[in-house]
């Protein structure tokens, strides 16, 4: 088992981030740890019943709310459902939200408790790859708006993140490729030893090697809680977090989401690298073919297509189109782009 600490110097708090196997053992002291709980309510993908089940036996205590899988549950109509579900089950300030599932789950539950009576407790069990490498750390929450994606939300980071990688043992391979993608995101950005070890060791990865997986998860949480506690909010260097994004975010959505998130990431990553005529690009083009992600856009879409969503992102300014990309690999940085031309200025 390992803890790391996400420390978040604005508000004077850290939590703890749990990773391993057997880890939801765990939830009944964190939770007592917390102080006065009046209600604890599971908020779950419906593809995960069987983990929250377990988790409300684990507690002994826990009402279930159920969310259908997909990204379009994560929208203003689905947390209002849940809002008005915890209002008639009588939450309270005092309530505790636990939020198992992948990214869509993380971000909507995240996004409820931040409202529900301006800001309650929560717990994030991220129960995909995606969720526990990436989505339930940091803080962030959000709904989409018809195709723009998490264009609304704010900052409420949970109380503390469980990552029992015992719940990897089930996940589909697809989407475990696909929380691979923004493992090879963080590191193409951010640590040029861990692409390495990546490049190394993904086979094992694929195959849910346990100390492996283990290592390259704790070391991705570590990677972003570095980033988190320097820039909660986005100013700088946690938009390189958002590498591949502009793009792939507007793939995703110009696809009606047909197209998925890591596939959509992994695209843009190669081809927001090569808008930048980034060096590394083909050692990053590489490793994706390995995990078998498209790395290529899809003849029907086209860059000019793309554009109008692009301008939806939040790195933006009035006049610039702005993406994270690496100078040389580890090295992140952000290029400003034409907005017509969309080459770098």
């Amino acid at each position: 088992m390992h803890t790391a600490l996400v420390s978040i110097p604005a508000i004077k708090r850290e939590y703890p981030v749990i990773i391993g196997q057997g880890a939801i053992a765990e939830l009944p002291s964190l939770l007592k740890s917390l102080g006065p709980v009046e209600g604890v309510f599971i908020i779950f993908d419906e593809n995960v019943r069987a983990y929250a089940e377990r988790i409300r036996t684990t507690l002994a205590e826990g009402s279930l709310i159920s969310v259908p899988p997909g990204e379009t549950s994560k929208s203003l109509k689905e947390a209002q459902r849940i809002l008005q579900k915890l209002l008639d089950d009588g939450a309270s300030r005092q309530s505790v939200l636990i939020n198992v599932g992948g990214g869509m789950i993380t971000d909507l539950g995240g996004f409820v408790a931040s409202v529900y009576m301006r800001g309650i407790r929560c717990i994030h069990v991220p129960t995909t790859f995606l969720g526990m490498v990436d989505a339930s750390i940091g803080g962030k929450t959000g709904v989409d708006l018809d195709e723009t994606k998490n264009i609304i939300g704010h900052y409420h980071h949970p109380s503390a993140v469980i990552e029992d990688i015992d719940f990897l043992s089930d996940l589909p391979s697809h989407h475990l490729r696909e929380g691979l993608v923004e493992v090879v995101k963080i590191a193409t950005m951010l640590d040029a030893t861990f692409f390495s070890f990546l490049e190394e060791h993904v086979e094992e990865i694929l195959r849910k090697d346990t100390a492996i997986l283990e290592q390259c998860i704790c070391r991705a949480v570590e990677l972003k809680a570095s980033v988190v506690e320097g820039d909660e909010r986005d100013q700088e260097e946690r938009m390189f977090l958002n590498f591949g994004h502009t793009i792939g975010h507007a793939l995703e959505a110009a696809s009606s989401f047909k197209i998925s998130h890591g596939e959509a990431v992994g695209i843009g990553m190669v081809a927001e690298m090569n808008l930048a005529r980034s060096p590394d690009a083909e050692r990053v083009r590489t490793i994706l073919q390995k995990i078998d992600m498209p790395t290529e856009m899809p003849k029907e879409y086209r860059m000019e297509t793309l554009l109008p969503l692009m301008r939806h992102d939040k790195k933006n300014t009035a006049t610039e189109i702005r993406i994270a990309v690496p100078k040389v690999l580890g090295k992140g940085d952000l290029l400003t782009l034409d907005p017509v031309t969309l080459k770098p200025r």
